[in-house]
């Protein structure tokens, strides 16, 4: 029964959709660099990080400045907005050059092709470290933003990747995605239990350990807690688990299916699929499961529902229509309209931030594949293709990635792609066995001020 063991589980929390422009005007003494977040195309931006430079202090490692600057840069790439330039073809040792603007020679980086340019530096006094990271815009000579971090060794990954936010408030108005996880399902213990990680597929984290079958994983808007289904009594149940305790406490274990769990986009309530009156049907649910009110009435199964960001709205799957197709429910009017026409199949809806898109998956020439359309139905868009079945989309919280599960390599894996469906890859998790039904959290820090 794929609509409660395939994406119909899950419904996408956060989404924006927005694509991101790198606009240079013709002359470089009078160019600027900034990002147009509205805009439908996109430019990797060139921008060099050479090795962080040692400014001494009592300890002595000066490996740490190699790998500062390889976070930094790996981070940047990941956001698929930045091309890092090679270090093999930067014209001076990076402990030799120097850090301020009135030390740079930013007629080599220009002749480089670099547009932005990172110098960190970097003190150890004990087990603290000390941090000024300065970002330079190369074709105007100009300091763009500068940085100064106090901390502890072990949270140098953390402050670098607070920097990279910060960077990219600076460039668009809007945080980065460096401080937020992903929540999705894992079968390395030969059972397939919740686990996350951070943005990136690293610090991988097993939340669930049940040795049953646990799915559907959906973030909490405050990033504090998760939702997910659990078979720890043979039967499909909705759980949360505070995730700084790890412990899953049932909400609803209602005879038939208890499946699909979404937040509201303000916390405090969830949709839900429930089957206790013998057909599936899409309730809203407080935070401790006491049903609220029944959102469809229909002789269909109504599965994986997802809220748009104002929470006025509702996507689902019914197959009323005789076969699965994605639905808009209207919670004011309490009436569904049909979204989908395309396709024999059609599941996992994804709404994203700006509640201009919505994701899903369908069958395409015997295959899944990513699509998304329009909340109207217009521009009707395939995203993947051709390779494997690709399924269970969610966005980014800033709207610019979208992350899927994947089995074009063997056993469903999870990848990454650009919100045009542009720059495909293989999110890098170092974990055995499948990951599947992945779901992004929200931003998880603020910036510094």
């Amino acid at each position: 029964m794929r609509y409660c063991y395939s994406r119909n589980l899950r419904a996408s929390l956060l989404c924006l959709s927005a694509f991101l422009l790198v606009i240079f005007q013709a002359f470089p003494a009078a160019s600027r660099i900034y990002i147009d977040i509205n805009s439908p195309l996109q430019k990797k931006i060139p921008i060099a990080i050479p090795r962080f430079h040692y400014e001494g202090g009592d300890g002595v490692n000066l490996s740490m400045g190699k790998d500062l600057a390889d976070t930094l840069n790996n981070a940047l790439a990941f956001s698929g907005l930045f091309q890092g330039l090679d270090p093999a073809v930067f014209l001076q040792d990076p402990e030799k050059m120097g850090v301020t603007k009135e030390e740079i020679k930013f007629s080599e980086w220009r002749f480089l092709g670099a547009d932005l340019l990172v110098r960190g530096s970097y003190q150890i006094q004990g087990q603290k470290l000390g941090l000024v990271i300065r970002l330079f815009d190369v074709i105007n000579q100009k300091l763009l933003l500068k940085k100064i971090y106090a901390t502890d060794l072990s949270a140098a990954r953390q402050t670098i990747l607070t920097f990279a936010d910060e960077m990219m408030l600076h460039l668009t108005g809007e945080l980065g995605i460096f401080h937020t996880q992903i929540a999705f399902v894992g079968d390395a213990t030969g059972k397939k239990e919740i686990y996350l990680a951070d943005f990136d597929g690293s610090h991988i984290r097993q939340m669930t350990r049940d040795s049953d079958m646990n799915l559907a994983p959906a973030w909490a808007p405050d990033g504090k807690e998760i939702s997910y289904v659990g078979y720890k009594r043979g039967n499909p149940d909705l759980y949360t688990m505070d995730l700084s305790t790890k412990v899953g406490e049932p909400i609803s274990m209602r005879p038939g299916l208890n499946i699909a769990p979404t937040y509201y986009p303000k916390g405090g309530k969830l949709a839900a699929t429930l089957s206790f009156t013998g057909n599936p049907e899409l309730y809203l649910l407080d935070a401790k499961g006491d049903i609220l009110k029944q959102l469809t009435i229909n002789w269909s199964i109504d599965v994986s529902p997802s809220w748009a960001p104002d929470g006025q709205k509702l996507a689902y799957v019914s197959n009323r229509a005789g076969i699965p197709q994605i639905y808009v429910l209207d919670l004011a009017t309490e009436r569904s309209t049909r979204l989908t026409f395309e396709g024999d199949y059609n599941t996992s809806p994804a709404w994203s931030p700006r509640g201009d898109r919505i994701l899903y998956a369908g069958l395409h020439d015997g295959r899944f594949d990513i699509f998304m359309i329009n909340p109207d139905g217009t521009e009707l868009r395939q995203l993947t293709g051709g390779e494997g079945n690709n399924e269970n989309p969610c966005w980014s919280p800033d709207g610019r990635l979208i992350l899927f599960q994947s089995d074009r390599n063997g056993s469903p894996t999870l990848w990454v792609m650009q919100a045009n469906g542009t720059d495909q890859r293989r999110l890098r998790l170092n974990l055995n066995g499948s990951q599947t039904e992945p779901d992004w959290s929200p931003r998880l820090t603020r910036a510094a001020p």
